[in-house]
């Protein structure tokens, strides 16, 4: 059977030696995918550390690997697709788009910005999208790819993003919804789009999916 790579939390860009830019991710998607699919299948969770702790507190038995920052979320997903070029990917983690740049005298990440500044000015620069490399590294993965639009988005639109998304990755899945309302009207796309009123019932269909997928 095919192994499985899931991405969960948060990654941390650092603005300096201890601040660092993030997103709120707590994990959970990920977790209950893992949990389900574990007994029968070879599974690696790359995570946050939040989702770790939370994860070894839960007692979970498959294998977790932390990650801290976007580049090294990526050279890590990049090494275990490497290792495993016909395995799934189920990238659920809150990617984050931008990170400091440091050709400037306030993108030093080795020291702390000073306190008591009347203001401070950072200058960013976009991530790599990681998930646009995905197929890249190995057009025989299987991956699954999340999308989560801005609050007030409608149906049509959710669907004209996730599409977009599946285009532009090549993702075989994509599971997308809205923020505000995560729980309710949760779209999959596949080869066609379907509708699920729960995400608990969006939940089920993805992991059976890929109980299928080999």
């Amino acid at each position: 059977m095919r192994p499985i790579l899931i991405t969960s939390g948060a990654t941390r860009n650092p603005i300096d030696a201890i601040r660092y830019l993030s997103a709120q991710a707590g994990g959970s998607t990920a977790i209950r995918i893992a949990s389900c699919l574990e007994p029968e299948r070879n599974i690696t969770l790359l995570a946050s550390r939040e989702v770790a702790l939370r994860g070894a507190g839960e007692g979970i038995t498959f294998r977790c690997e932390e990650f801290s920052s976007t580049r090294d979320l990526m050279t890590r997903m990049k090494g275990w697709i490497e290792r495993n070029p016909g395995g799934i990917v189920v990238h659920s983690a809150a990617v984050g788009d931008y990170e400091i740049a440091t050709d400037t005298p306030d993108g030093n990440l080795e020291t702390k910005i000073p306190s008591g500044q009347a203001e401070w000015v950072l200058r960013l620069r976009p991530t790599p999208k990681i998930l646009d490399h995905l197929k890249s590294w190995s057009p025989d993965l299987f991956v699954v790819s999340f999308k989560a639009a801005a609050p007030g988005t409608d149906d049509e639109e959710l669907l004209a993003r996730a599409r977009a998304q599946q285009e532009r990755t090549n993702s075989d899945l994509v599971l997308a919804n809205v923020l505000g309302r995560l729980t309710s009207r949760v779209l999959i796309l596949g080869e066609k789009p379907t509708w699920f009123e729960t995400r608990e019932a969006a939940l089920a269909t993805l992991i059976e999916t890929i109980r299928e997928t080999g």
